[in-house]
């Protein structure tokens, strides 16, 4: 006894006593008292045990196996693993099968009655030497794990690399098979990822992979996934999670398909209202302890205000860099500016289509623009666009006809570095640019098949997807499209998609052919002239009245395009202080150019139609195409005293590359005359 009190803990634990021989509880409290330790009670069964540790947490418990009761000291030994409180085996059962159960529930330590006093607090102070050290190793661990995670969210790695990482590191004290994270912000989901371990690999697993392999379509998977599980952290094992299960049918749809058996779920709520839910899922059915719940709440705050700080930095970055990318469309935009800046005319036709217009453009509906090649499709669109709630966000245009059929997607979506052979940047979409605005599709009927059915996906999905990545991205894009072509015949020949067809028509405008406006051809000629010759520094004294005539009779194959055109070069080609005459060269081209049935009709009723009035052969038709061509090249070289480039050079009046134009120069044999 007297080496017992030579030795007494600095800090007396509290030891409870499991015991039902009630001779050998009363010794090992009489040597534990002597010893120095404090001992808070005695129980002879479980249910007993558990009464007196709501009272009091001991530090440590000495436990016997077999008690009084229908469940033993292995039983309590697993709840006490649960809370993290060190437990001491004392018993004189040597069967191996029990044995094996005692090695399983990890114990401090196991004395074999009957037993010194000595034995007891020599296996007690070896017992709580490696509590204690375990505990200041773990709370290291969980320093070290908590700055690992600050720094990996911190990271300048997309969110799939990133979460991948966290995942990986919380799998080191938290084991699991699957893991869900959603993060809500506002209405809109910005992010959706999910992990599956397997012996010791990681695979990520996009919201359209679940939905292949589940068959749910993937806005309900969203809904599902949204669905509320608990307002607080919780584990459901076994029992409780096969209950939650039948309540909530995005955990029964995981534990189906990958046959899981218990969950953890830990929502978390950030500071601007955003909420994260955590869900760790395990095969096992008793996986989650309440020490794993606990790290988690440890964790929470130091995540919280790391997940914060990341937030709102990538909100700023990526404000900032839709702003730069808007900024540099624009840019380009006013180079590549429309051939008109607004819509002329008060013909009944277009009346008709301006009332169109004014009741399409407020509401958030596809509008499929149809018409012929320069009729102001794309005017059109940018009117819409102005008169929706929209117009304080951008208008992006892309021309399907435009691009080669392997750069459509890239173009319309974005990429990510690496995703293709030349793609040494990731590249923001056009449908991300539009963010909040319109997207105008030119062109649309010219679009492959095989693109038709991505457009159709984030139409009805409302989400794209970067070529070369498995995360989706919400968009919020109103889409206008357009076309020349008959979009219902395309679909009977089987080149155009019929649900594409009818999802983009929802509210389909076609716009008159100029020869239908022929009271808005003076007004329109009017206006192309006159800014012509503002561009040129020339005055414009009106359009003489024998050229609005023949301008008004002709049948206009080229719309509105041909018509800025045409007055573009009357305008070169008129050097009088007269009123603009379309000039005998130009005249004769433009008229004979046209179909028999339109020359006819500029003809007089009694006019005999001989061989003359017949229209040139092709030969003939290349042959003034290529003289009025090279009038015009000249008179704008006269203009500019022969030079080609820099700023008021030909080819920047002409709108041309100086190679090109130096190559129609040399093709036209313009060269020979200026240098003679």
């Amino acid at each position: 006894m007297s080496l017992n009190k030579a030795t007494p803990p600095v800090n007396p634990y509290q030891i409870l006593i499991v015991e039902d021989e009630f001779v050998v509880a009363n010794d090992l409290k009489l040597t534990l008292s002597e010893a120095g330790y404090s001992v808070i009670g005695i129980a002879n069964a479980v249910d007993k045990a558990e009464v007196l540790m709501e009272k009091q947490k001991p530090d440590i418990v000495l436990l016997d196996i077999y008690l009084k009761g229908e469940k033993t000291g292995i039983d309590l030994a697993k709840q006490l693993e649960e809370v993290n409180i060190p437990f001491i085996y004392i018993s004189a059962n040597d069967n191996q099968g029990v044995l094996e159960e005692v090695k399983a529930t990890k114990p401090s330590g196991y004395i074999v009655k009957p037993f010194r006093d000595q034995d007891l607090l020599t296996t007690l102070e070896i017992a709580r030497y490696k509590y204690e050290h375990s505990v200041e190793r773990k709370l290291g661990e969980e320093k070290a794990l908590q700055i690992a995670l600050t720094n990996t969210l911190s990271g300048k790695e997309d969110w799939d690399e990133k979460l991948l990482k966290v995942a990986m590191l919380l799998q080191l004290h938290i084991p699991f098979d699957f893991l869900t994270l959603h993060y809500q912000k506002d209405s809109s989901t910005l992010s959706y990822v999910f992990y599956r371990t397997g012996f010791e690999e990681y695979q990520s697993i996009a919201l359209h992979d679940l939905s292949q392999l589940t068959k749910v379509p993937v806005e309900r998977l969203q809904e599902m996934l949204s669905e509320k599980v608990t307002k607080n952290p919780k584990r459901f094992n076994q029992s409780d999670f096969e209950s939650l299960a039948r309540k909530n049918q995005f955990v029964q749809l995981l534990a189906n398909t990958y046959r899981l058996a218990s969950v953890l779920v830990f929502p978390m709520q950030l500071v601007q209202g955003e909420q994260i839910l955590l869900s760790l899922y395990s095969r096992k059915p008793e996986a989650y302890l309440s020490g794993h719940l606990n790290l988690l709440e440890r964790l929470e705050q130091p995540m919280i205000l790391t997940l914060d700080r990341v937030f709102a930095h990538e909100q700023i970055a990526k404000l900032s860099e839709q702003l730069q990318l808007e900024k540099t469309y624009l840019q380009e935009e006013v180079k590549t500016t429309a051939n008109f800046e607004e819509i002329i005319g008060t013909s009944q036709t277009l009346l008709k289509v301006f009332d169109q217009v004014s009741q399409v453009a407020p509401t958030d509906a596809n509008v499929l623009i149809l018409g012929e090649s320069g009729t102001g499709k794309e005017l059109f669109a940018r009117a819409i666009h102005n008169l929706s709630s929209r117009k304080d966000k951008i208008l992006v245009k892309i021309n399907c006809a435009a691009l080669p059929a392997s750069l459509i997607e890239s173009e319309l979506f974005g990429h990510e570095k690496g995703a293709f052979t030349g793609a040494t940047d990731k590249r923001v979409g056009k449908f991300e640019l539009a963010k909040g605005g319109t997207i105008f599709l030119d062109e649309i009927g010219e679009m492959p098949l095989e693109l038709q059915v991505k457009l159709l996906r984030v139409l009805q999905e409302k989400e794209i997807e970067r070529v070369g990545s498995n995360q989706l991205i919400k968009t919020d894009v109103r889409v206008i499209t357009a076309t020349n072509r008959n979009l219902e015949k395309e679909v009977h020949e089987g080149r155009f998609r019929m649900d594409l067809y009818f999802r983009l028509s929802t509210f389909p405008i076609t716009l008159p052919p100029l020869r239908d406006r022929k009271s808005d051809i003076p007004q329109l000629a009017a206006f192309f002239a006159q800014r012509s010759a503002r561009k040129m520094g020339r005055p414009f004294r009106g359009i003489s009245h024998s050229s609005l005539q023949q301008l008004v009779n002709y049948s206009w194959p080229g719309n509105i395009r041909e018509l800025e055109n045409v007055m573009e070069q009357a305008v070169i080609l008129h050097n009088s202080q007269e009123p603009l005459a379309l000039g005998r060269s130009l005249s004769h081209n433009l008229f004979s150019m046209e179909s028999p049935s339109a020359q006819a009709d500029h003809n007089m009723p009694d006019q005999k139609q001989g061989a003359d009035a017949q229209p040139k052969n092709l030969k003939e038709v290349k042959q003034m195409q290529q003289e009025t061509e090279r009038e015009y090249i000249l008179s704008i070289l006269r203009q500019t005293n022969g030079r080609i480039r820099g700023s008021g050079g030909a080819a920047e009046l002409l709108n041309l590359k100086p190679s090109t134009l130096e190559y129609r120069i040399e093709k036209l044999g313009i060269r020979k005359i200026i240098t003679t």
